[in-house]
C-alpha cells in the first residue's frame, strides 16, 4: 500500500512540473505530450488545451478567439473546434490528437492511423474541415479567399499527408498564423464576423424553439378541432370507430378521408 501512495505522489508531482512548465512557454510554443496517454479522453482534452493556450497568445487588438463552436449546418448543427476571427482573415482550425503514423491525402475519404500494429481508419480531417468552412461562408457572406483552414495534429503522430499544406504540428501553428500579414478586413468588421459566428448558436436555438412552437400551435388547433367533432383535413366529422387494436376516431368521409386518431386514455 506504502509503495502505491508513492507511485501517486510521484505522478502529481509530474503532472503539477508539466503544467507549469506549459504556463511558461515562448510565443513559439512545442508539442506537449499527454501525461496518461492511454486514457482517450484526458488526451482528447490535452489536446485542445494545447491549441486554445497557443490561441490565447495572439495579440487582442488583431485576433478574437473562439473555442468550440456550434454552428447550423443546414441539416442541424457543426461544432468547430476553435475560429480565429482577425484583420487578416478567418482561421478555422480542426485540432486532431493521435499517436503512432497518419496517413492520408487530400482527396481520400478516411484517413490511417498506424498504432502499435494495428490500423484504425477515420475521417479526413480536411473534409470535415470543408463542411466547417462552407458554415461560416453561409454566416458571414466572405469569400473562400479570406478563410483559412487548417487541421492541427498535437499529439505525438507522425503525419505523412500527400499535397496537404494545411496540415500542421502544434508547434508550427502560432508562426503559420501570423504570417499572414496582409489586411483585408477593418478591425470593426472583424468585431461584426465575430460576434455573428459567437451569436449563431442561440440564433439556431431560437430558430428551432420557434419551429417547434410553431408545430405545436398546428397540433393544438387540430387537437382542438377533433374535441369539436370535425376533421382536421376536410369537412368531415370524426366518429367513433373500433378496429384490431381499440377504439379510434376517424373521418366520416372514409374511404376518400382517411384521417385517424387514437384515443390515449
Amino acid at each position: 500500500m506504502l509503495f502505491g501512495i508513492i507511485l501517486l505522489v510521484v505522478a502529481l508531482i509530474g503532472l503539477v512540473v508539466y503544467l507549469k512548465r506549459d504556463e511558461h512557454e515562448t510565443q513559439s510554443p512545442s508539442v506537449s505530450f499527454d501525461p496518461f496517454p492511454s486514457a482517450a479522453d484526458r488526451k482528447g482534452m490535452q489536446g485542445e488545451r494545447i491549441v486554445k493556450r497557443i490561441l490565447n497568445r495572439l495579440p487582442k487588438e488583431d485576433y478574437i478567439v473562439l473555442h468550440d463552436v456550434l454552428l447550423p449546418n443546414g441539416r442541424g448543427t457543426t461544432q468547430v473546434d476553435h475560429i480565429v476571427v482577425s484583420v487578416y482573415g478567418i482561421f478555422v482550425i480542426e485540432a486532431k490528437n493521435y499517436s503512432g503514423k497518419i496517413y492520408g491525402s487530400h482527396e481520400s475519404e478516411e484517413w490511417t492511423q498506424y498504432l502499435i500494429g494495428e490500423q484504425h481508419k477515420f475521417r479526413n480531417p480536411i473534409k470535415q474541415n470543408e463542411g466547417h468552412v462552407r458554415s461560416i461562408q453561409r454566416l458571414t457572406l466572405v469569400g473562400s479567399q479570406y478563410i483559412i483552414p487548417l487541421v492541427v495534429f498535437t499529439g505525438s503522430a507522425t503525419v505523412k499527408a500527400r499535397g496537404c499544406d494545411e496540415v500542421i504540428y502544434a508547434n508550427a501553428l502560432y508562426q503559420t498564423i501570423c504570417r499572414y500579414r496582409i489586411r483585408v478586413f477593418t478591425e470593426e468588421l472583424m468585431r461584426v464576423y465575430a460576434r455573428i459566428l459567437d451569436d449563431a448558436l442561440e440564433e439556431t436555438r431560437a430558430a428551432k424553439q420557434a419551429h417547434v412552437a410553431g408545430v405545436q400551435k398546428i397540433i393544438d388547433r387540430r387537437n382542438d378541432e377533433i374535441l369539436a367533432g370535425q376533421c382536421p383535413l376536410c369537412d368531415g366529422h370524426m366518429v367513433l370507430r373500433s378496429g384490431r387494436h381499440g377504439y379510434f376516431y376517424g373521418c366520416s368521409n372514409y374511404p376518400k378521408c382517411k384521417y385517424t386518431r387514437n384515443i390515449r386514455f
